[in-house]
């Protein structure tokens, strides 16, 4: 007859409830230990045996961000809705008076309804591009006068884009075959159309005035490559020097864009990097 079960050490039946020797404890302490370490690296929460690797992010991966892409499609855009769907009336047209400058004017109806259009659109974009870079100036170098300086230099910027790009709509409305021109006379579209065709680019100025702040922060702080404070220097001075010292605002709008191509180029070259 065979008999199963658990015997002492004494050899009678019931388990050895002895408790183990102490090396043993240990041995077992460390075990445990180990598969705990080794559930906390796989991030096995032990304690409650809840599994929360699904819920940690990978923050090793770079950030791909999309605000350069608007400076980009800004200095696009925004010099199509300007003065390439612009006009400028000439002098013969000025000089025959109101009513040549009233029919020209109609003339171009499309262009500055299309213009206008276009230049809204450039003016959310830069709005974009705008808060992302001054958040990038202010993240690299977050004690210079010049970070704030750039956000209200650009905020002035938007302001007059959008004032002149609203006048370009309203023009398009007052000319012949406008859906407003029984509101207009034909002085107002006189008045209109020569404000319009300098707005256009005097509008500008204030992206060149955070072309000055960005060169400032960029040239002390080194937040951005040397040779684009170097640039945005130069186009800024440019564009300063010809507005106080002869009066022609009107720089602005022909480098105001070169500068913010070079911009949206520079950021999106650091899209792989903390932006």
């Amino acid at each position: 007859m065979t008999v199963t079960g658990s015997y002492d050490a004494h050899g009678h039946a019931g388990a050895d409830n002895r408790p183990a020797p102490a090396g043993h404890r240990r041995d077992a302490r460390r075990g445990a230990d180990a598969r705990r370490g080794a559930d906390a690296r796989q991030g096995v929460d032990t304690r409650q045996g809840v599994d929360t690797r699904h819920d940690t992010e990978d923050f090793s991966r770079p950030v791909r961000t999309r605000w350069p892409l608007a400076g980009l499609a800004a200095a696009v855009l925004a010099p199509v809705g300007s003065f390439i769907l612009g006009w400028d009336p000439d002098d013969v047209t000025v000089r025959e008076g109101t009513d040549a400058i009233y029919e020209a004017a109609g003339d171009h109806r499309v262009d500055f309804w299309v213009g206008g259009s276009i230049g809204f659109v450039a003016v959310l974009l830069l709005l974009g591009f705008a808060a992302g870079l001054t958040r990038l100036l202010e993240r690299r170098a977050p004690d210079s006068l010049a970070v704030p300086a750039a956000k209200l230099a650009f905020a002035a910027a938007l302001g007059g884009l959008m004032f002149s790009f609203g006048l370009k709509h309203v023009l398009a409305g007052g000319v012949p075959g406008g859906i407003d021109s029984s509101f207009y006379t034909k002085t107002d579209v006189e008045v209109l159309a020569l404000v319009v065709s300098q707005m256009q680019y005097a509008a500008w100025w204030g992206v060149l005035a955070a072309a000055a702040c960005v060169a400032v922060v960029t040239l002390r702080y080194r937040v951005l490559p040397l040779w684009f404070g170097i640039v945005s220097a130069v186009l800024a001075g440019v564009s300063i020097t010809a507005t106080v010292a002869i009066g022609l605002p009107y720089s602005a709008g022909l480098l105001a864009p070169v500068w913010l191509l070079a911009a949206g180029i520079v950021t999106l070259r650091l899209r792989d990097r903390e932006i």
